[in-house]
């Protein structure tokens, strides 16, 4: 950059001074002092010659003695202003006067115009020089930093595919090759974000499957054993049930988390969103009032794990009855569900939904903090909103989109 910068102005510089040096060694055309001479001399030999200028030579009683061009009859005093007025030159020449026509309004012009020529052509010469300057300026740095900003771009918006290729003579040479490493790293580093990922999403795929099958047994030989009657397995059933259901809440962390949990709207029935909440109630505790009719937009697989996953919550965690209402209000179906235990702490209820988050209250009962954060994740793909407070008891509100209404 300082050399580009210095290289414009040592050329600027350079174009200056040779017109300047020009400019000094122009000269006003000066009157020709010799002619004048030999022309004194060739009238006092009495043989007048003609040549540079035009003369008239007359007495002191304006009397024309000699002129090389015609003239007007005037007086002597008439003929000297007028001499003098239009720039011309009179000398003495014995008791008479010669007046030269040296055509001052001619030279005139003629030195404007040179001077007028020399200013264009100074102009021209500076004009170039900056244009010069501007076009290197242009080459080696703004350039390269539009093609920088197109980068950063790029690399903004998650295009990690295309280099950046600047010239190493440019201004930015050195940070493009900077900038191109950072991208390389960068695009290696995401590589490998994408491979832990799968790694990470196979491992848990293969511990769920390890956990699982095992688990399939002990669920089987509990269900028998209860189907005889012997009570006692009912407890080994309910901590399966409860391991299964920690393996799959981690699983759907994860997916969640990675954006791999798919989610396809339909339309449903306001009828049928009751229904899923009579199939979660597996207790037979749940009361719940009959909904308004309307179509309302929602996955039903994972609306139904959402109401499952609530309501168990209150069944581990309140060990009371549970009230849902389900209402329109402002074009959005909401539903509430709220249990009558005695609520969450307040200082915690913002953190309720968090990723991994346990109250005081629920640290003696089995569980990892992930069900209401998954509720919360899945509920806004669907374009809802779920909240959660204390109003004698503990409280879920889900708040979901009508069909054809905004």
């Amino acid at each position: 950059m300082k050399k580009t910068i210095s290289i414009a102005v040592a050329a600027f510089l350079v174009a200056a001074c040779v017109f300047l040096c020009i400019g000094y060694g122009f000269e006003y055309e000066r009157v020709d002092t010799v002619f004048i001479n030999e022309v004194k001399q060739s009238l006092s030999q009495g043989e007048p010659i003609t040549g540079k200028y035009d003369y008239t030579l007359f007495d002191r009683e304006g009397n024309i003695l000699y002129s090389t061009v015609d003239v007007t009859e005037m007086s002597f005093e008439a003929r000297i202003s007028r001499a003098l007025g239009d720039g011309d030159i009179v000398v003495d020449f014995k008791d008479d006067k010669i007046v030269f026509y040296t055509d001052a309004q001619g030279r005139f012009e003629k030195m404007r115009a040179t001077f007028i020529w020399f200013a264009v052509a100074s102009l021209l010469a500076m004009a170039t020089c900056i244009a010069v300057g501007l076009a290197v300026v242009y080459r080696r740095t703004l350039r390269p930093f539009s093609k920088l900003k197109d980068f950063a771009g790029e690399v903004a918006k998650g295009n990690l595919d295309s280099p950046l290729i600047l010239d190493k003579y440019e201004s930015f040479g050195s940070f493009g090759e900077a900038f191109d490493i950072m991208r390389n790293n960068l695009k290696e580093s995401r590589l490998a974000e994408q491979k832990s990922a799968v790694e990470k999403r196979s491992l848990l795929q293969e511990i769920g499957h390890d956990i699982k099958t095992p688990l399939a047994s002990i669920k089987a030989v509990a269900e028998c054993s209860i189907a005889q009657g012997e009570e006692n397995y009912k407890i080994i059933l309910d901590k399966a049930n409860m391991i299964e259901n920690l393996v799959n809440d981690f699983y759907q962390a994860t997916l969640e988390e990675e954006g791999q949990l798919n989610i396809y709207l339909t339309k449903h029935t306001s009828k049928e969103f009751a229904e899923l909440i009579d199939e979660s109630d597996y207790n037979s505790r749940v009361t719940r009032n009959d909904p308004a009719e309307c179509d309302i937009l929602y996955d039903k697989i994972r609306m139904g794990q959402i109401i499952d996953n609530i309501i168990a919550n209150s069944y581990k965690y309140a060990d009371t009855p549970i009230e849902v209402n389900m209402r329109v209000r402002e074009n959005k179906f909401v539903t509430v569900i709220k249990d009558f235990g005695n609520g969450v702490d307040p200082k915690q209820l913002q953190y309720v939904m968090d990723r991994f988050y346990r109250g005081e209250k629920t640290s003696e009962t089995l569980g990892q903090g992930l069900g209401l954060h998954i509720c919360r994740k899945l509920i806004a793909r669907m374009g809802g909103e779920m909240s959660c407070r204390n109003e004698d008891g503990f409280v879920v509100e889900i708040v979901l989109p009508i069909f054809g209404k905004n």
